[in-house]
């Protein structure tokens, strides 16, 4: 990195979730020096998010200290900060141990709380915050005198629409949210972009659980299984694949590596699994920008107790640009 100055700020650019440059989910990284961080407001920061019109953006403050092991990001999408999100996670722990070589990190610090983060042969891996919750509501459980909120937004198709309206409500984190959409088939999942988008939820009241569950980010999340059931690999550790997509946004998610992360604890609740439980994800294909995700989940184990203890995020990256922002 070179010297740097008061009135410009360097970034660069990755592919996430990829080891292919214009597959994945492009990412922007904005250093922050400590010097400069007074001065990068909230605003500016949100204001060169939307410069970048790209699902999220990373600023990671650059630690004084040369031997520092946690260095601090913060995560924003076009329309707010984010207190944790999947591929900016990924991306970040990335350019730090491969890209920069810092190999006395071992935290990345979010406002979800500290993210610990390793280098895995070709990927990184990252033991996400999470404290999984399932709301009680889901769309179709709402009175009928609020569907005039929802149902134009949702899909042509009946049997969508209708596991549109099923859909369990998952939050992986406070203010991270998700309706879990399950497809029958990769024909319907083709379908998912005639679903309009951009319905606010929260405009439906009753639908997210009251309290600190309440607000944040709510998106849908459609998914089909390859296998109706987990499979076991031979040291025991138990299997899924699956497709997935998010259309919610103005423009399609090639990655949402949150999302990954609240449909593997889903389906280790919904599976009651007592073992180590891997998702394989595969998202994007439908737009170009194949992306493999890959969701580790550590259930608490014992009789009777369905629990989730652990989750891992596991992905790979590549560069593709640097530059610099004027301020």
């Amino acid at each position: 990195m070179e010297a740097p100055t008061s009135n410009k700020l360097e970034f660069i650019t990755l592919d996430v979730f990829t080891s292919t440059r214009y597959l994945g989910n492009p990412l922007a990284v904005v250093f922050v020096q400590a010097h400069q961080r007074p001065h990068l407001t909230q605003d500016k920061k949100q204001s060169i998010t939307r410069e970048f019109n790209l699902s999220e953006t990373v600023f990671l403050h650059v630690p004084i200290s040369k031997d520092a092991e946690t260095v601090e990001i913060d995560i924003f999408c076009c329309e707010s900060e984010l207190p944790f999100a999947g591929h900016p996670t990924i991306g970040a722990a990335y350019l730090v141990l491969k890209h920069l070589q810092w190999s006395h990190v071992k935290t990345l610090l979010t406002k979800a709380g500290p993210i610990s983060i390793t280098s895995l042969g070709g990927s990184v891996k990252a033991e996400i915050p999470h404290a999984v919750h399932i709301h009680k509501n889901s769309l179709g459980s709402l009175s009928g005198d609020q569907s005039h909120l929802y149902e134009p937004y949702l899909n042509g198709k009946a049997s969508i629409r209708e596991a549109e309206k099923s859909g369990k409500i998952v939050s992986i984190v406070r203010g991270m949210t998700f309706v879990m959409i399950k497809l029958d088939s990769l024909e319907d999942l083709g379908l998912i972009t005639e679903s309009r988008r951009g319905l606010d939820f929260g405009r439906v009241p009753g639908l997210l659980d009251e309290g600190e569950w309440a607000g944040g980010f709510v998106a849908r999340y459609y998914y089909v299984l390859d296998t109706a059931k987990p499979v076991e690999r031979d040291d025991g550790t138990l299997e899924i694949k699956l497709r997935t997509r998010m259309a919610e946004l103005a423009s399609e998610d090639p990655a949402t590596g949150s999302a990954s992360a609240a449909l593997a604890c889903k389906l280790a609740l919904e599976w009651q699994v007592r073992q180590p439980f891997v998702v394989e994800n595969t998202q994007g294909v439908e737009m170009g920008r194949k992306s493999d995700i890959e969701v580790e989940v550590v259930p608490t184990g014992g009789d009777g107790d369905t629990g989730i203890k652990q989750v891992y995020l596991l992905g790979e990256a590549t560069m593709v640009m640097s530059g610099d922002i004027l301020l």
